[in-house]
C-alpha cells in the first residue's frame, strides 16, 4: 500500500471500534492481517486478543499471506485466551483461561498501559456469539471498548457474514461503531446516509487500494464527530467502576 494510504488507514482505526464482515469467499481475514502488519510497520503497537487462533497459528497465517512478520516482531503482543494455547509460549504472549473476561481485560489493560495508543485486535467476534449468552458477553466487551479508547487506541475485529436480526451476533454488531463489509473486490460501508465503496486488489502479497481520493474516503469512513467524542468520554466515566483495576 502507498505510504499516504497506509497512514490514513492506520489513523482512521483509532478512537472507535470497527468490524470487518465478509463471507468465506471474500479475503476479509487477509485484508485485516495486512492492516495489522502496516500498523506495526508504521511503528505502532498491536495487541492481539486470541480467542480462536493461538499466537503461533497467527504467525503461520501471516506467513501464508506472504506478510513478513517475524515471531520476535517488535510491536506485536498477544493475550492468548484460546482453549488449547500454544505448547511453546511466545515471550510476547500473556496466557488467560478460555473466555475468562476478567483475565483478558486485566492483561490487555496492562499491555495498553505499557504501550498506550495500541490497536487492539479481537481475532473473531463470532467466537463470542457462539456462546449464545449476550448478557454475559456484552458488559465486558463494552467495558473493554471504552478502556481501549480511553488509552488512545482503537478496536478492530472480524465476523463471518451470517448474522440475522435478533441473534447474538446482531446484538454484538450493535456495539460496534463501524461495520465494514468486505466483498470480492471492494470494502463497503454506510456512513450516515452515504454509501462508501473502496476497491482493492492484490499484487502478489501486496494489498492495493483503488486509485481515487483515498484520503478523503478513509477519513469520512472512520471519522469521529465531536458529538461522538463527548458521548465516548461520558461512557468511559460512567463505566470505569464496572471493573476494578488490578493492583500493581
Amino acid at each position: 500500500m502507498p505510504g499516504k494510504i497506509i497512514s490514513e488507514l492506520k489513523t482512521a482505526l483509532y478512537g472507535r471500534s470497527s468490524v470487518f464482515v465478509g463471507s468465506l469467499e471474500t479475503p476479509t481475514e487477509r485484508i485485516v492481517y495486512h492492516i495489522m502488519y502496516e500498523t506495526i510497520r508504521a511503528g505502532q503497537n498491536v495487541i492481539w486478543i486470541c480467542l480462536r487462533d493461538t499466537p503461533n497459528i497467527i504467525f503461520d497465517k501471516f506467513s501464508s499471506y506472504g506478510i513478513p512478520v517475524e515471531r520476535s516482531q517488535n510491536g506485536l503482543w498477544f493475550v492468548d485466551a484460546t482453549i488449547t494455547g500454544d505448547r511453546n509460549m511466545n515471550p510476547r504472549a500473556k496466557r488467560c483461561p478460555s473466555m475468562d473476561y476478567a483475565c483478558i481485560i486485566m492483561e490487555a489493560g496492562k499491555l495498553m498501559k505499557e504501550h498506550p495508543g495500541s490497536l487492539i485486535m479481537l481475532d473473531n467476534l463470532g467466537i463470542l456469539a457462539a456462546l449464545y449468552r449476550s448478557d454475559v458477553i456484552i458488559r465486558p466487551l463494552k467495558y473493554l471498548d471504552t478502556k481501549i479508547r480511553a488509552e488512545g487506541g482503537g478496536f478492530v475485529t472480524m465476523l463471518a457474514n451470517k448474522a440475522v436480526p435478533g441473534s447474538v451476533e446482531s446484538e454484538l454488531l450493535g456495539l460496534i461503531d463501524m461495520i465494514v463489509h468486505v466483498r470480492e473486490d471492494n470494502i463497503h460501508a454506510l456512513v450516515g446516509s452515504r454509501e462508501l465503496s473502496i476497491p482493492f486488489s492484490f499484487s502478489g502479497s501486496e494489498l492495493i487500494f483503488g486509485n481515487m481520493d483515498m484520503d478523503g474516503y478513509l477519513k469520512e469512513l472512520f471519522s469521529i464527530t465531536p458529538e461522538e467524542k463527548k458521548k465516548l468520554e461520558l461512557e468511559v466515566e460512567q463505566k470505569a467502576h464496572l471493573y476494578r483495576e488490578p493492583a500493581d
